[in-house]
């Protein structure tokens, strides 16, 4: 258990300290907390601490419906029970090296080494488990997923086209009236899925250290917090001020904002609040472990552009839910293959995504991929699909081979992300089959 004397970060060293300075000791916490550090945590959590990294936040990420307002998506299946294969796979795993910021090493290495702050992971392949390990989680425990929960927000998109009621080429405003006029009024529904908005609600490391800039007002609002003379505000408002920075479908500009924006439609069309139709639509029908904790902004505002939590084995059957292999873990598929196939092939071109934050994310997992794709981070040539989230979280999809990473983390950059790609190729070979 941690010691009750913990020293906070301040802010003002995210942007100067090295990666690997923020992270905690997630094996001292794997037991629980003392009342007087769930204490402490909580009074202290706010945005801007939560940003600074460290104790807080790891705190935070496995206690969040403590701080914020909460719908709780039951677990209503009987969950389903995972073939194990470990023992044919997970010696190889362990084994398999990825040059890392920590240097090159092996995943049985970066697991263990203190520095990754890797709290867990499990590995699928054709939906069995091959590899877990739980070194600063139990198993029971609920974690954020941060923006790994950005294509939850694309789902129901993506169901809400295939049933025909809307296209993506439909505008914001044609579905949220109250956006006529506003610079994401005209921007279409295909721009917010790749995040290319033309407007000013990038969501970058500098942003989030502007206090004027959209993106802090978004995230000070969705914790309560005031942005000027006491005045707390909301995200749709905040939204409708943003501004033309340039023709949508030309650059790809990260934002959680924008994913909010995709939340406000699904609302519109459904005519459901975004958890009751993620329920009736996706949570309902997975044989989950856990309920699905999505967590609110002050107005009631579902934060599924990343301040969900579940479990991570329910994670990781979120993951599957994009593979042939769904059948295991649902009981009626959810992501069409028609989405699946859309999700594949990039809609704008890898121009675009380079021009923007694809050349971040590229050297962030050490391969350049086709491009970012309906709210995926990369997508690739195989077809992997990788998700990331703040403070290293990460899911990594290969349809094909059923194969499924997910980790939770707290650290600024975790290794793990360079061993996504290394672990897939070796999954979808031949190797450990009987």
């Amino acid at each position: 258990m941690h010691s009750v004397f913990r020293v906070f970060v301040p802010l003002v060293l995210v942007a100067i300290t090295p990666l690997t300075a923020l992270a905690v000791d997630v094996k001292d916490s794997r037991d629980g907390y003392s009342l007087q550090e769930s204490q402490r945590y909580a009074s202290a959590t706010s945005y801007r601490q939560l940003l600074g990294g460290g104790d807080i936040t790891s705190w935070w990420s496995e206690n969040i419906a403590r701080t914020m307002r909460t719908a709780v998506l039951p677990n209503r299946l009987p969950a389903n029970t995972f073939k194990r294969n470990e023992s044919a796979w997970a010696g190889k795993l362990d084994k398999v090296s990825a040059k890392t910021d920590l240097g090159t090493m092996t995943l049985a290495e970066a697991i263990n080494d203190p520095r990754s702050a890797t709290k867990a992971i499990i590995v699928l392949r054709r939906g069995e488990v091959v590899y877990e390990a739980y070194p600063g989680l139990k198993p029971a425990d609920s974690h954020l997923w941060a923006s790994v929960a950005k294509p939850t927000a694309a789902l129901l998109i993506e169901q809400l086209i295939d049933e025909g009621k809307l296209a993506e080429t439909d505008s914001v405003a044609e579905h949220l009236p109250d956006f006529a006029g506003t610079a994401l009024g005209a921007v279409r529904i295909i721009e917010l899925l790749d995040m290319v908005p033309g407007t000013d609600t990038h969501d970058s490391v500098q942003t989030r250290q502007e206090p004027d800039s959209t993106a802090t007002r978004y995230y000070l609002a969705e914790f309560g917090e005031a942005y000027k003379h006491g005045k707390v505000e909301t995200v749709r408002e905040i939204l409708k001020d943003a501004e033309r920075t340039g023709a949508p479908g030309q650059v790809f500009e990260y934002s959680s904002g924008i994913t909010q924006m995709l939340v406000f439609i699904a609302e519109a069309v459904t005519g459901q609040s975004w958890p009751d139709a993620f329920d009736e639509r996706v949570w309902s029908h997975v044989r989950a472990e856990g309920p699905l904790q999505v967590h609110l902004a002050p107005d009631g505002m579902a934060l599924a552009h990343g301040i969900v939590s579940s479990r991570l084995r329910d994670l990781a059957r979120y993951g599957l839910l994009y593979t042939p292999y769904w059948s295991l873990v649902a009981d009626r598929q959810v992501v069409s293959d028609a989405a699946r196939a859309r999700i594949a092939r990039p809609h704008h071109s890898h121009e675009v995504f380079m021009k923007g934050d694809g050349e971040r994310f590229s050297a962030y997992l050490g391969e350049t991929p086709l491009g970012n794709s309906r709210q995926w981070d990369a997508v690739y040539a195989d077809g992997g699909m990788f998700k990331g989230g703040m403070f290293g979280q990460g899911l990594y999809v290969l349809p094909e081979e059923g194969i499924v990473i997910a980790y939770y983390s707290t650290v600024p950059s975790s290794p793990l992300t360079r061993f996504l790609r290394p672990l897939s190729q070796a999954l979808a070979g031949k190797e450990g089959e009987g």
